[in-house]
């Protein structure tokens, strides 16, 4: 149950975290280019349009990743495992959504959805393959 907390909450935080390095790379290109302090309204701007478009990406290739390595290391864990993770992603990604201004909406709805299947494939996946301890 710890294993499926954890990877829940890092496929959120893993993605945040991948997210971070096209905005810090654009940083750094506007840094080098003005030679010397970026524009901090350009990295908002760029942030504002990347983030929408690539978080939704980045936890549906991380869900089942994480789902299937939770599958694959725990002789107990399978599909089961692999949808709580994929509930647990899909929950916080709609908190996610909803701190940051957006609304519960189709959209959202649907992503929540895509996260549990990603993640109960994961896990099915996971479990076929043999366990690792």
């Amino acid at each position: 149950m710890r294993r499926v907390l954890v990877a829940g909450v890092a496929v959120i935080a893993g993605s945040f975290l991948l997210l971070f390095v096209p905005i810090i790379v654009d940083a750094f290109i506007l840094a080098f280019r003005a030679r010397g302090f970026p524009d901090q309204s350009a990295i908002n701007h760029f942030a504002a349009v990347v983030s929408p478009a690539a978080m939704p990406w980045l936890e549906r290739v991380l869900t089942p990743l994480l789902a299937f390595w939770i599958a694959r290391r725990d002789a107990r864990a399978g599909a089961v495992d692999g949808l709580a993770v994929g509930v647990l992603a899909g929950v916080l990604g709609l908190g996610v959504t909803l701190v940051f201004g957006g609304s519960v909406a189709v959209p959202s709805i649907v992503s929540l959805l895509v996260l549990v299947v990603l993640g109960g494939l994961g896990g099915l996946l996971g479990r076929r393959m043999p366990s690792r301890h």
